[in-house]
C-alpha cells in the first residue's frame, strides 16, 4: 500500500519543490495516543524539578542545534533564516526558564483558609493533578513558536503531549519530535502529521486535553467537536489588531512601532497590527512618514541575504492578500505603497493603504499579510468605537506620550492584552496571559492562567476533629434552633451569634446520644 503523502511541499520564497512528507495513516493516530499515555504514567511521577531539568535540557539541545532548526524554517516558510531565529529561537532559554517559574507556583500544593471557629479540626489543600495526554495541534505562521507556549506547561504539568504540525510546515515539526526524543524520555511527545482529517481524527482518539490555534471557521467545529467529548480545550483563533495613533505621539518611535508590528512574519501573526486609527491632525505627516519605511522594507527571495519579512506563506493566504488590496483599491482607497507581487515565489511587497473605510476587507477581515489599513478620526472616541467593531479582540494599541491617557484609553479596548506605545511584545513574555475575546477565541496560552486546561484541581480535606458536626442527624428542635441562628447570624444579628456556642453544644451531645442509644440497642438484643 503506498503512503499518503502531507501537501504544501514547495518553498514559497522561490518556489522550489520540497521533498515530501509521509502523513499519518488516520488508523495508526489512536496509538500514537495509546504510546503517549503509556508514557504519562512514569513522567507524571517525576518530580517537577527532574521535568524542568530535561525541559531545560531539551532548550539547550535546540539551541545548540539552532542552525538547523532555522535552515528548515526558512525552507518551510519562506524566511530568512536570520527572521527565523530572531522570531523563534533566541527567546527559547528565557520563555523556558519563566514557564518553570511560573509551574513551581502555580503547582505547588495550596492550603486553602478554613474558618476554625464554624470548623474546628478541619483542613483542606488544593493540587493540580495533569489531565494526561494533550494534543497541541499548531498552524504554519510560527512552526516552533506556537508549539513552545503551549508544550513546555503541558509537559511542566505532568502531561504527555501529541503534537500535530500544519500540513505546510511538517518538517519543522518533524525536526522538534526528534529534538524531543532525544533528550526526553521515550514518547513524552509523540507526532503525527497530516492535513486536517488527521486533527480531526486526533481530538477523536482519546485525547484529555486540546490547544488548537487556527482558523475561526476551523475553530469553531474543533471546539464544538470538544465540547461533545467534555475535552477541555484552548483555542486562539483569529486577529484584526489595531492600533490608536494620537496627535501627541512620538510619530517616528510610533511610524517604526507600527511598521514592526504589521509586517513582522510577513503580517502571519493573529496580533499583528492590520489597522491604524490616525488622528486627522497629524494624519497626512504619519502616512508619509509609514510610507517612507515600508517603501525601503525587503522581502525574501533568492538572492536576498538580508531581508525584514519573508513571502506570503501558500496559495491560499496569497488569494486572501491580493483580494482584500483590490477590494480596497476598487472602494476608494489611497495606495500609498503600492506592493505586490515580487515575482519570486509567494513574495509579496509591504502594501500601504490610505483612507479606508470601515466597509473594506481591509477593515473589517483577517488579511494576515503584509497590508495595512490607515482610517482616519476626528478624536479618541471615534478611534475607540470604531477599533472594538470587529469580531476578533487579541491585542489592541494607543500609541501617545500621555500615559495616563494612554492607559485609560487601552482600558477601553475589547482585547485581552492591551498596550500603551507598544504592540504584540507580550507574545514572548511566558508569564503573562495570552489570550483574547470575541471570536479570537478561548483559554489563555503562557502564564498560571495556561494551567487551567492541562490540569485538574484535587481538593484534600482532612478532619481531626473528635467530635460529630452539629448538623449531622438526627433532626430535632435544637437542628431547628441552630438553622434559626444561622439565618439570624447571616443578618447581621450579634445576639444570635453569642447563642451559636450553646445550641452546638446541645447539637453534639444529642448526636453522641443517638450513637449511644443505638449501641445500647444492639448491646441488649445480643443477650441471649
Amino acid at each position: 500500500m503506498q503512503p499518503d503523502y502531507v501537501p504544501g511541499s514547495i518553498n514559497p520564497s522561490d518556489g522550489t519543490p520540497l521533498d515530501p512528507t509521509e502523513s499519518t495513516p488516520l488508523s495508526e493516530i489512536e496509538a500514537h495516543v495509546a504510546r503517549a499515555r503509556q508514557a504519562q504514567k512514569a513522567w507524571s511521577e517525576l518530580p517537577l524539578e527532574t521535568r524542568a531539568r530535561h525541559l531545560t535540557d531539551l532548550a539547550k539541545f535546540i539551541l545548540e542545534h539552532h542552525q538547523d532548526a532555522a535552515k528548515i524554517m526558512s525552507m518551510e516558510t519562506g524566511r530568512s533564516e536570520l527572521e527565523c531565529t530572531m522570531s523563534e529561537l533566541v527567546s527559547l532559554p528565557a520563555a523556558v526558564q519563566t514557564h518553570i517559574k511560573v509551574a513551581r507556583d502555580t503547582l505547588r500544593p495550596k492550603k486553602m483558609p478554613i474558618s476554625k471557629i464554624e470548623y474546628p479540626g478541619k483542613s483542606a489543600t488544593v493540587e493540580l493533578l495533569p489531565r494526561g495526554v494533550v494534543a497541541i495541534i499548531a498552524p504554519w505562521n510560527y512552526p516552533l513558536g506556537n508549539f513552545w507556549k503551549h508544550l513546555f506547561p503541558a509537559l511542566l504539568a505532568g502531561n504527555t503531549v501529541v503534537i500535530k504540525p500544519s500540513e505546510y510546515t511538517p518538517r519543522t515539526g518533524a525536526w522538534l519530535w526528534d529534538a524531543c526524543q532525544k533528550v526526553l524520555p521515550k514518547d513524552v511527545v509523540t507526532l503525527v502529521q497530516g492535513s486536517g482529517e488527521v486533527g480531526a481524527k486526533l481530538v477523536e482518539s482519546g485525547i484529555d486535553a486540546l490547544t488548537f490555534t487556527g482558523s475561526v471557521a476551523t475553530g469553531r467545529k474543533v471546539s464544538a467537536r470538544a465540547g461533545e467529548l467534555l475535552i477541555p480545550i484552548s483555542a486562539e483563533l483569529g486577529g484584526k489588531d489595531a492600533a490608536i495613533v494620537l496627535s501627541d505621539c512620538d510619530l517616528q518611535r510610533t511610524a517604526l512601532g507600527i511598521a514592526q508590528w504589521s509586517v513582522h512574519n510577513c503580517g502571519h501573526n493573529c496580533a499583528a497590527i492590520e489597522r491604524v486609527f490616525v488622528e486627522d491632525s497629524i494624519a497626512d505627516e504619519f502616512v508619509a512618514l509609514l510610507g517612507a519605511i515600508f517603501s525601503n522594507l525587503r522581502v525574501n527571495g533568492p538572492n536576498q541575504t538580508f531581508s525584514e519579512l519573508g513571502p506570503i506563506q501558500n496559495p491560499a493566504q496569497f488569494d486572501i492578500v491580493d483580494a482584500h488590496v483590490k477590494d480596497a483599491s476598487q472602494k476608494g482607497a489611497t495606495i500609498v505603497c503600492e506592493g505586490g507581487p515580487t515575482g519570486d515565489g509567494y513574495g509579496w511587497k509591504p502594501t500601504l493603504i490610505d483612507r479606508c473605510t470601515p466597509d473594506m476587507l481591509v477593515a473589517k477581515e483577517e488579511t494576515f499579510g503584509p497590508v495595512l489599513a490607515i482610517i482616519r478620526v476626528k478624536n479618541e472616541d471615534e478611534a475607540v468605537k470604531l477599533a472594538n467593531d470587529s469580531p476578533y479582540g487579541l491585542n489592541g494599541s494607543v500609541w501617545t506620550r500621555d500615559i495616563k491617557k494612554g492607559k485609560a484609553l487601552a482600558k477601553r479596548l475589547h482585547v485581552g492584552v492591551a498596550l500603551v506605545n507598544n504592540h504584540a511584545i507580550t507574545g514572548t513574555m511566558t508569564h503573562l496571559p495570552w489570550t483574547g475575546v470575541k471570536e479570537t477565541g478561548t483559554g489563555v496560552a503562557s502564564s498560571q492562567w495556561a494551567y487551567h486546561v492541562f490540569t485538574r484541581p484535587r481538593t484534600l480535606f482532612i478532619d481531626k476533629s473528635s467530635a460529630p458536626d452539629p448538623w449531622w442527624i438526627p433532626a430535632d428542635e435544637q437542628l431547628q434552633e441552630l438553622a434559626d441562628a444561622l439565618i439570624e447570624r447571616g443578618k447581621g444579628s450579634f445576639m444570635a451569634t453569642l447563642k451559636l456556642a450553646g445550641i452546638v453544644s446541645k447539637r453534639v451531645k444529642n448526636i453522641n446520644a443517638l450513637a449511644k442509644r443505638g449501641t445500647e440497642s444492639r448491646a441488649s438484643e445480643s443477650k441471649p
